[in-house]
């Protein structure tokens, strides 16, 4: 993953790592109401024998000594559940301001919102399974989290009003942000000499798999056990050497190039693909620039988060 990539990848995890915690967590805690003690009962047999009751059954042992549900749920109580606590609050809050205030998330919002987080990866469905194995997100819990976020999003932007001139004039001063953006899918095998290239454009002649051929000579150790895939990367990206993107925009799908003379060595590219990004344009572009600048002009998020549960008298029962 490229290194602009990586950046947004911090902020996605940043911002579902509560979800992920809320799941995890409710799927053991609810069920037994957060119980207490840890006393193991031996099972039942035949009608005899003292009665297990709810939270005290094994789920797991170690040297022959269980541990029960109610010791995980406890656990998990005490390291989790002030935040769990507060995501439901929080939550249920921003459901009755939304309500109140007449403010709704789309299924739209909620499709173009997804298609910005999974930028970077191959294909929503990537994004789901780096999502899933990462984090253990499932793929409705990951569109719920998004949700909620756009939610917010959108009643923090309801306090601040931006005209559609001010909207007009921000998109006439910041063009380049609106434009269409091309992507190209690389794979690379990144040598140190021009020699050692050239060796490996002979033996993709010969019809050696650039992937193969990746995991044996590239030396870039963050893409080479994956057949040197860079994943896509926008035509324009700093990070990225300019001559290397200037000859992907040249090729077919499947088609290599190289010796490419780069700072760190030399490198041989194949296309994998290409696409260019969807831009809004219209009644959506201005919503979505009003939004934007409403949001910068709005308090602090985690300000509104206090302002909506005090709002709506959250209180903590315990």
């Amino acid at each position: 993953m490229k290194r602009g990539e990586v950046l947004k990848a911090v902020v996605i995890l940043q911002a579902i790592c509560l979800i992920a915690l809320t799941g995890a967590v409710l799927v053991k805690m609810l069920p037994n109401a957060f119980g207490r003690g840890t006393d193991v009962s031996p099972p039942v047999e035949d009608g005899e024998g003292p009665e297990v009751l709810p939270g005290d059954e094994a789920i797991a042992s170690v040297g022959g000594k269980p541990i029960t549900r109610r010791q995980l749920t406890e656990e998990l109580y005490k390291q989790y559940g002030d935040a769990v606590l507060r995501t439901l609050m929080l939550r249920e809050a921003m459901g009755l301001e939304a309500a109140k205030k007449g403010i709704k998330v789309t299924q739209e919002e909620i499709d173009r919102e997804l298609a910005l987080s999974a930028e970077g990866y191959e294909s929503e469905e990537r994004f789901f399974t780096v999502m899933e194995e990462q984090l253990g997100l499932r793929k409705e819990q990951v569109m719920e989290d998004i949700r909620y976020r756009l939610l917010l999003e959108a009643i923090t932007a309801a306090t601040v009003t931006v005209t559609d001139e001010e909207a007009r004039q921000y998109i006439d001063a910041h063009p380049e942000r609106f434009a269409p953006r091309t992507e190209y899918h690389l794979r690379w095998i990144l040598t140190e000499t021009r020699r050692q290239s050239n060796d490996i454009v002979d033996k993709l002649t010969d019809g050696d798999s650039f992937e193969e051929l990746a995991k044996a000579y590239s030396m870039d150790e963050f893409t080479r056990d994956t057949g040197g895939d860079l994943g896509f990367i926008e035509a324009e990206d700093p990070f990225y050497d300019g001559a290397m993107l200037a000859e992907a925009g040249l090729l077919s799908i499947g088609e290599t190039a190289g010796p490419i003379a780069l700072e760190s060595g030399f490198a041989v590219i194949q296309l994998m693909g290409a696409k260019s990004t969807e831009v809004l344009t219209g009644g959506l572009l201005l919503a979505s620039v009003r939004k934007q600048l409403a949001l910068e002009r709005a308090k602090p998020m985690a300000e509104m988060e206090q302002e909506l549960l005090a709002r709506h008298e959250a209180v903590v029962m315990k």
